[in-house]
């Protein structure tokens, strides 16, 4: 099957403006031809060579600064590579990161329409998608508001109500599931399945690497510009999460003296640039909770080493008599941005009836770099958690239930 988007040989650079460029001399020399050097150019990809076939999805994931966004502004036509081709439809429709083309000062009817226009329709297509575009952003009560009151995730809906209007053959996403309700991305994602299945080639740029391997059939592993592994998803997420524990086991520093329950290389690993400062398990008296009891897990955050940009915090439970593991979850899968992180911070998740059977279970806690490239702070298996209940019931969980009998 021939392919729908190609990148060949694709190389961008930009300038590099670190702090012995800002003087006025070397302004002056960047903008002397002949002056520019090769060490002035900073890399962001470097001979990208992709196939993107019809009919498929193919999520782009990798650290910060990796070029995932660099890549898919290019092929929506921001910027030009240095060197290489990008191939696409005439059709292609993108979302950049939150309304990259909206203006603050329009409201979100009139950027409806800009943006309407600026995928390709005609001016009466365009105004003939303004309401379909806000009912299915959710926003017709908003609709004559300026942007510049919009919350991202009103502003993410909006761009994505006015896509959903039109039926590409090729779409390009950049972190357009990280923003809003979960609803709304199950919204979100239920279209974008939908013109896969119509034939479409999305191309999707996503920190979130549970729904990369969910939602996607390919991956691109792209790490400092170039492309370190593509093929099943599935397979290029694992890639990526063994390389996640060994850059982490990497920048875990030795263990230091006082240090008493946790210790490092042995159940807690990470930098340390955002540690886990104090951590409290909330549930029945004596550490012990009742099947379906509340239970409430508090972390004090605490960075170290100055601002830390839009971290993750992640916790899962495993039962201690086999290790399976129970639950697994984050801020990032449910929705929520912590931003960045510049002092002490409390995070809180709370469970109003935790359904798990009797038994001993461990907690793992851990707070991640905003890619999950490495993890700053992770305490394995570090919280007992004892559950407990006269109840019958095998399995892992006991969701409430009843029996009704009628004749």
């Amino acid at each position: 099957m021939p392919e729908r988007i190609a990148f060949d040989g694709v190389w961008k650079s930009y300038p590099r403006w670190d702090a012995t460029s800002r003087t006025l001399k070397a302004l002056l020399l960047r903008r002397v031809p002949g002056f520019m050097t090769p060490s002035a150019r900073r890399w962001a990809l470097r001979d990208v060579s992709l196939r993107l076939r019809p009919g498929s999805i193919t999520g782009l994931i990798g650290p910060n600064g990796a070029g995932k966004s660099t890549l898919l502004r290019l092929a929506s036509g921001v910027g030009a590579a240095d060197r290489g081709r990008i191939t696409l439809p005439p059709d292609t429709a993108s979302v950049l990161s939150l309304g990259y083309a909206f203006s603050p000062d329009l409201t979100g009817r009139e950027n409806a329409y800009t943006a309407a226009l600026m995928a390709g329709l005609a001016p009466h297509a365009a105004r003939a998608a303004l309401s379909p575009s806000l009912r299915f952003a959710e926003l017709e009560d908003f609709a004559d508001a300026p942007l510049r009151t919009y919350s991202d995730g009103m502003k993410l809906r909006l761009a994505f109500g006015v896509i959903a209007q039109l039926a590409p053959q090729a779409l390009l996403l950049d972190e357009v599931l990280a923003v809003g309700d979960l609803r709304f991305q199950r919204k979100c994602i239920d279209h974008i399945e939908g013109l896969k299945d119509a034939g479409a080639t999305i191309l999707m740029a996503s920190h979130g690497i549970d729904q990369v391997a969910e939602l996607c059939d390919d991956a691109v592993w792209l790490q400092a510009g170039s492309v370190r592994a593509v093929g099943p998803a599935e397979a290029v997420v694992g890639e990526y999460r063994e390389a996640m524990r060994s850059a982490t086991l990497e920048r875990t520093p030795p263990q230091g003296a006082g240090e008493d329950d946790l210790e490092l290389r042995r159940n807690r690993f990470g930098s340390q640039e955002l540690v886990i400062e104090r951590v409290r398990v909330v549930g029945s008296a004596d550490g012990e909770l009742d099947v379906g009891g509340r239970l409430e897990v508090h972390l004090e955050l605490r960075p170290t080493a100055g601002r830390i940009r839009a971290p993750i915090v992640g916790m899962s439970i495993h039962r201690v008599a086999d290790g399976l593991l129970c639950y697994d979850g984050s801020t990032e899968a449910d929705g929520v941005i912590i931003g960045d992180v510049e002092r002490p911070l409390t995070v809180e998740l709370c469970f109003p009836g935790l359904d798990l059977l009797p038994g001993e279970y461990v907690l793992d806690l851990g707070v991640y770099e905003g890619a999950w490239a490495f993890a700053y702070d992770y305490h394995w298996h570090a919280y007992a958690l004892t559950v407990v209940g006269g109840v019958p019931d095998r399995g892992v969980f006991r969701p409430r239930h009843a029996w009704t009998i009628g004749q």
